[in-house]
């Protein structure tokens, strides 16, 4: 990882929102398109996670929620589950006994109580400070209200603020009456959290903080295993392996026996881990299925969700010249498509990646509609946003970057902007497993002292020899 300069000018930075997949409270949400004097709400084409038929209706593996609600008899006990976080930065589900009717009011102050002994030995924690208490808690219709006291907004850096309310929203949430979190502070409603300025004005569910805290996992269907490396082992980069790639933190690649969604789900694996495939594939409808090898023996993904294993880019390629080749052709108007990955071309800015397939950037460099694209320092959907067009979010800036006479590269690394973002959440979890670059434009304006700084990661998939742009993450903080 590399650190950008600047430091000193933290403190200029009132909030902190990531992109997604890095993003934080507040950052997600669809792109509004306007229609005509009006804006309404439109989601710009978003990719599958792990259905897998891109394109066709199919049941996705997201786990259901367990079947609790928030209060129940005064005297009797109660299982909840709570999420502690692990070493890695990801929130865990362990399981807790509350007793009495506060059932979620209880849950939460599991939470300030932290872990156990033997939880604590395996590199759980809690992000809550520990003289935290929760003042009061009311459910109104799905939303819950949590007043806590000040001491919850206390102390800790951008990952113990984001980490403690993933934990808070997290744990409230899997009641089957809870859907979202309105945060509260000493009876008084919050808008901006703690020193780090996290926006929590807008009542926070669990997809505006899965992509900053990924969830490492959740209980699936009774007697479906779900994998993690440590399930996997030890995968070495090679021909016959590869990495799960295009699914969203709090989902789950379904692996299946036979090939196709009509086969049995065996398994789940999660996003970006890596796997031993067996050389054999099944075209199933408009699919290619993958089979590899799993701890309950051979299974069947599809192969839209893998990505060849790498461990980084090949000898005979030169991802940095394929990243100024696309440039290239955007400054001069031209079709880039040959450049894309066949998966598509994924965008994470300032919020969850969308996925454009080839089809949709057919002439998109001169397409007029505008959208309100997510932003690092306002709200999603905000009036403030100013609408803007493919070419003019996304095409320009990228030249501007890649063109530039001062820029920096950094192949598999990660520049680290002023403005505070764990650099481990940089890259959206959907493009974990695809080998990278960034593109570091340290800044022109020497009035800004270096914050008008850019960082582009382009993200690449290895296909039929060839490097492919897949993604493209924007990265900044401009005055």
């Amino acid at each position: 990882m590399k650190k950008a300069a600047s430091y000193a000018a933290f403190g200029l930075i009132l909030t902190l929102l990531a992109a997604c997949g890095g993003g934080s409270a507040g950052s997600g949400g669809s792109l509004t398109v306007p229609t005509t004097d009006a804006v309404t709400e439109t989601t710009v084409p978003a990719g599958p996670t792990t259905t897998e038929e891109p394109g066709t209706p199919t049941t996705t593996t997201t786990p259901a929620s367990p079947t609790t609600t928030s209060t129940t008899a005064p005297g009797t006990e109660s299982a909840v589950t709570i999420f502690l976080l692990d070493t890695d930065g990801r929130a865990v589900p362990v399981e807790r006994s509350v007793k009495g009717a506060a059932v979620a009011r209880g849950a939460v102050e599991a939470l300030i109580a932290g872990p156990t002994s033997s939880e604590q030995a395996a590199g759980l924690s809690t992000a809550f400070p520990n003289d935290t208490l929760v003042l009061s808690l009311k459910i109104d219709g799905t939303r819950a209200t949590v007043d806590m006291s000040l001491e919850f907004a206390s102390g800790g850096g951008s990952a113990s603020v984001l980490g403690r309310l993933a934990q808070l929203v997290y744990t409230l949430t899997q009641f089957d009456n809870v859907d979202d979190v309105r945060l509260h502070l000493e009876g008084e409603p919050v808008e901006y959290f703690s020193g780090e300025g996290v926006f929590v004005g807008e009542p926070l569910t669990r997809s505006d903080l899965t992509g900053s805290v990924p969830i490492a996992s959740q209980g699936p269907s009774a007697g479906t295993p779900t994998w993690d490396q440590d399930d996997l082992g030890d995968v070495a980069p090679g021909p016959s392996t590869a990495r799960v790639v295009l699914v969203t933190a709090d989902d789950y690649l379904n692996v299946r026996r036979p090939a196709g969604t009509e086969g049995t789900i065996v398994g789940r694996l999660l996003p970006g881990v890596a796997v031993t495939t067996t050389g054999r594939t099944s075209k199933v409808g408009s699919s290619t299925w993958i089979e590899l090898g799993t701890p309950g023996g051979t299974g069947w993904v599809n192969g839209f969700y893998l990505t060849p294993y790498t461990g980084g880019f090949p000898a005979d390629t030169d991802p940095v010249a394929v990243a100024e080749e696309l440039a290239e052709r955007m400054a001069e108007g031209d079709d880039f498509r040959s450049l894309i990955s066949q998966k598509g071309l994924w965008i994470a800015h300032h919020a969850a990646p969308i996925r454009f397939d080839h089809d949709e950037l057919d002439g998109i460099l001169t397409d007029p509609t505008r959208h309100r694209w997510g932003s690092n320092a306002l709200e999603p959907g905000s009036p403030e946003i100013p609408q803007r067009t493919f070419r003019e979010a996304i095409a320009e800036r990228f030249i501007g970057t890649i063109q530039d006479s001062d820029r920096e590269t950094y192949p598999m690394d990660i520049v680290e902007g002023p403005n505070g973002r764990p650099p481990q959440f940089a890259i959206p979890t959907e493009f974990a497993g695809f080998p990278h670059v960034t593109f570091f434009d340290p800044g022109d304006n020497p009035e800004y002292g270096g914050l008008d700084w850019t960082n582009w990661l382009v993200s690449y998939s290895y296909e039929g020899g060839e490097l492919k742009v897949v993604g493209l993450t924007i990265d900044e903080w401009a005055p």
